[in-house]
């Protein structure tokens, strides 16, 4: 009786965003949102780290432009996403070296704004079994040089990773932010929503145990049109739109969120072939405020930082302020 009486336990949650584009210049209708949120941090992505087949090495890509004025105020957290197979041909005694580069690269482009004090950087890296050892080393490298800075490292971390850490492994972080989405089978033609797909997810979710890191959410803000092509999935058109596509003679609808191309056209800068498909993918409310529901149940840390993906025009005309508060604040009940 004594049990039933007890009120459900609140943890504290805070919201932030990601933010995706080359340059860092908010618009006023971006800080307004992030000023009606009550946000305080930023995960600006500074660079890309790629292969470069001509060089045979790792090369810096889509290097961040700061405009200072457009978020005074906030804190920056760097952010480097790495690509996989970057991993999959660094030799183990390059290791040491790119670490050391992206931590010199991630301070270099900081010095555009000379008030920026950087508390933490994060890196973004889908690693798999093979490319594991040499992430996780490089990872334990640029930790190293943080620490020596005053600065912590976070890392992004997969549902499926974080629901098999002794399989996949844990990185050498001081924590990690669970990316949930991008989640169903993106390349099937079938798949209802890959951004956001709560069944595709529930078996990783059943049985989740506490991760070995303090962990952040991430939660998706984004839409795309997902291209097919005789069968097969060729590309992702960013923020498209259903009404860019029911207005055109030359897309005919298949069935919700989905087209046929029917004369060639360019789209978005793409061209496009008669018989080539698109299935459109979005998230909304409601389907977040459902991943949020069961989302609740796991064990997160005390406080919860959850980071939405990302900050754009699209998440400032297709989510209202009250929505978004009301989606992190539901996380705060167990």
């Amino acid at each position: 009786m004594l049990l039933s009486c007890q009120q459900p336990r609140e943890r504290v949650t805070t919201p932030a965003f990601y933010h995706w584009q080359t340059r860092l210049e908010l618009s006023p209708q971006e800080q307004s949102l992030v000023k009606e949120l009550g946000v305080q941090r930023l995960y600006v992505k500074f660079f890309d780290v790629d292969w470069d087949p001509e060089l045979q090495a790792p090369v810096p890509l889509a290097q961040v432009e700061l405009a200072p004025e457009s978020y005074s105020g906030l804190e920056l957290a760097p952010t480097v996403f790495l690509t996989n197979r970057t991993l999959e041909r660094l030799s183990g005694a390059e290791v040491p070296g790119l670490a050391g580069k992206i931590h010199d690269k991630i301070f270099s482009l900081a010095a555009q704004d000379s008030s920026l004090h950087i508390r933490e950087v994060q890196m973004d890296c889908d690693w798999t079994a093979t490319t594991r050892e040499a992430y996780f080393e490089l990872l334990g490298r640029l930790r190293g040089m943080l620490r020596e800075r005053g600065v912590s490292l976070s890392a992004t971390i997969r549902l499926h990773q974080a629901r098999f850490p002794a399989r996949t492994g844990v990185p050498p972080a001081d924590r990690g932010i669970l990316m949930f989405y991008n989640i169903g089978q993106l390349q099937q033609w079938e798949e209802p929503n890959s951004i956001l797909n709560l069944e595709a997810a529930e078996p990783y979710l059943k049985g989740y145990e506490p991760y070995p890191l303090p962990l952040g959410l991430a939660l998706p803000l984004f839409r795309w049109g997902v291209l097919f092509r005789d069968g097969e999935m060729i590309k992702l058109i960013n923020n498209l739109t259903e009404e860019r596509l029911a207005e055109s003679p030359k897309f005919q609808a298949l069935g919700p969120a989905r087209y046929e191309v029917l004369e060639g056209t360019f789209l978005e800068g793409h061209y496009l072939y008669p018989g080539d498909r698109i299935r459109l993918e979005a998230v909304a409310p409601e389907q977040l405020f459902a991943a949020a529901e069961r989302l609740r149940e796991l064990p997160w840390p005390d406080t919860l930082e959850v980071v939405f993906y990302h900050l754009d025009g699209v998440a400032v005309s297709q989510y209202a302020p009250e929505v978004l508060d009301s989606l992190y604040k539901q996380l705060a009940r167990e």
